[in-house]
């Protein structure tokens, strides 16, 4: 193994906790941001007539980008019934640090310092499945996640771990598993709503490219090729498995806006139980080069990138690629290592190349 594992490198572990997801997720967070009139909106749409009012984040990871969407939502719902019971729940992969989730809900950001009458809960699981009681949510809300696939994928993928960079008949299989993955996200939020519910969400995306050889521009792309090339490089030199790169595929899918309103307009059921509000697809600013842009730091933005990857990659990666390379735990973890590093010099060397490309869908839905 490459003699730069051996550097020194600050406890991480990704989405595992201790702060290192929340601490590199700033473009995470100004996507939230950017969704507050949204959320205000399906906030003053609600039916605030009941007994009790459940809001849930699905795929809330550590929770801290999302205290201001809770805060959005709640303040909206206190203005109009300052008295009404709210139970905010929190649905994440068991995973998912719940510590520091907790630890978010109760901080200095957190919703339940300052507004009285509400109950917080977990609730553990995959989204496509059902993580909560039919008929009981009111407001339902999940930013950065839908994008994800229900599983791991593993199928002969040589020279690309990035869906839009497949050739077939593998990009028309993770096309379709990531269409019934969708579909059954939308139908268990149908399941989970109450009538007059709202859910306001965003995912990565795509857009039709005719100049892209994939055909379409997709969110992150410039990211996940990096991963790529630094996986290659890896493999090359014999650390990483070769059989495990040449079928391991990273399990997201940006979806085209037609791809996302698909099935809410062609399953009879789906078109019976949603009203799409609005669907929208923008390119975001991305912190990591609005910084290089004001400054022309290419080592402070080839750090900063860099984390923001490790961030909710290496969990995925390690899984996939580095614990199928390593004959243990920590020669997983040098690997990790020495793979960051990689993409750090990569992100330095050539800032200009990689670009996340910051594209978000964002779906508003009314539960009929």
């Amino acid at each position: 193994m490459s003699s730069d594992t051996n550097a020194p490198h600050p406890a991480t572990d990704g989405m595992g906790g201790r702060g290192y997801y929340d601490s590199h997720s700033s473009a995470q967070k100004g996507a939230i941001h950017s969704q507050e009139e949204r959320l205000r909106d399906a906030a003053r749409a609600l039916d605030l007539g009941g007994r009790e009012l459940r809001i849930i984040d699905y795929g809330c990871g550590p929770g801290r980008n999302s205290m201001a969407a809770f805060h959005t939502v709640l303040d909206e719902v206190r203005r109009r019934r300052p008295d009404l019971p709210v139970v905010a729940m929190h649905n994440d992969q068991i995973g998912n640090d719940w510590n520091d989730l907790f630890a978010n809900v109760r901080g200095p950001d957190g919703y339940l310092n300052d507004m009285d009458s509400i109950r917080a809960e977990a609730s553990v699981g995959s989204f496509f499945g059902p993580v909560a009681s039919a008929g009981v949510i009111d407001f339902g809300m999940s930013f950065a996640a839908a994008h994800w696939l229900d599983s791991a994928v593993r199928m002969p993928s040589p020279g690309s771990l990035f869906f839009c960079d497949l050739p077939e008949p593998a990009k028309g299989d993770i096309a379709a598993m990531a269409a019934r993955d969708w579909s059954a996200f939308l139908k268990q939020r149908a399941r989970e709503m109450k009538p007059g519910g709202m859910l306001v969400m965003d995912m990565l995306s795509a857009v039709p490219d005719a100049d892209a050889p994939s055909g379409v521009a997709a969110g992150g792309a410039g990211l996940y090729r990096a991963l790529g090339e630094v996986a290659r490089d890896l493999a090359d030199e014999g650390d990483v498995a070769r059989d495990a790169l040449d079928t391991f595929i990273f399990p997201v899918y940006c979806r085209l806006c037609d791809e996302i309103s698909a099935p809410l307009a062609q399953d009879s059921a789906l078109n019976d139980a949603f009203e799409v509000v609005e669907l929208t697809n923008e390119l975001l600013p991305m912190p990591t080069e609005e910084a290089l842009k004001e400054t022309g730091d290419t080592a402070a933005y080839a750090k900063a990138y860099a984390g923001f990857a490790r961030a909710f990659t290496e969990a995925t990666l390690t899984a996939g690629l580095f614990a199928r390379s390593a004959s243990n735990a920590d020669a997983a973890k040098a690997l990790a290592n020495t793979f960051f590093d990689r993409l750090e010099t990569l992100f330095a060397t050539e800032p200009d190349k990689y670009g996340f490309a910051h594209r978000v869908a964002t779906l508003v839905l009314r539960r009929k």
